[in-house]
């Protein structure tokens, strides 16, 4: 029997695709790496989390919907990346964290995460981690964006390759990426205006309190504003829309 996923994590197994061994790094119930043995997408499943609670949900969920194949699941409690041996697998995810925290996570183990492939799904300041994983030479292959619960989700997969580049966290590259919405994909595109409605709300927030207004501190204020706008007209360019 395999389990029900949300939209976020069948996502984030689409682009895992398939490998030997999977690690699911702070999998709490495990029910991606369940779903993955399942179909047959890996052989072996490593199942981390910092916490003794959720490994015992994910060794209850593994015995309820994966008897069979409980032996091919390795369970283990740290940090992070660090309860992995080098070379053990070849398809890493780090998926319902900040994107600040899996960007300390990867920099913590930062020769075991340039193996293989990384996917990664950051709850919040994906930006920011984008210029992390270019300034510290990896490569993001590609980035599926999605909405679930009114809440916009991107998952991306990355490789190291030392190629190093940079960016700013402001910048419409860094806050889009240089792959969402620009393959027709519905579910991007409705990301992207899920993204867009977050800017549109800052610029009117601004707006409502007199940021046209001259005086003190206008400059910073008109100079934000001039940013959002900026974001806001580089979705709509990706979108093919006028707002």
């Amino acid at each position: 029997m395999n389990p029900a996923l949300s939209k976020r994590l069948e996502a984030v197994k689409t682009i895992a695709g398939e490998c030997r061994t999977f690690a699911d790094i702070g999998s709490d119930h495990a029910l991606l790496p369940i779903s993955m043995m399942i179909e047959g997408r890996c052989e072996r499943a490593i199942v981390t989390d910092l916490r003794k609670g959720p490994l015992e949900r994910a060794a209850a969920n593994i015995e309820k919907y994966c008897p069979k194949k409980k032996d091919m699941f390795s369970l283990r409690r740290g940090s992070g990346l660090t309860v992995l041996e080098k070379g053990e697998a070849e398809v890493k995810t780090i998926c319902g964290m900040g994107g600040l925290l899996i960007a300390d996570i990867i920099e913590e183990s930062f020769e075991i995460a340039g193996e293989g492939r990384l996917v990664l799904q950051p709850n919040t300041c994906l930006p920011e981690l984008r210029c992390f994983l270019w300034e510290k030479g990896f490569q993001i292959e590609s980035e599926k964006g999605l909405v679930e619960a009114g809440h916009g989700y991107a998952v991306m997969s990355c490789v190291y390759t030392g190629k190093t580049g940079t960016a700013d966290p402001g910048s419409i590259l860094a806050i889009t990426g240089e792959f969402i919405g620009r393959d027709g994909d519905p579910e991007g595109k409705e990301y992207l205006r899920a993204v867009r409605r977050k800017y549109d709300a800052a610029l009117e927030k601004i707006n409502g309190e007199g940021g046209q207004k001259s005086g003190a501190g206008f400059d910073g204020i008109r100079e934000r504003v001039e940013r959002l706008e900026t974001v806001i007209d580089g979705i709509n360019a990706i979108l093919g829309e006028n707002k």
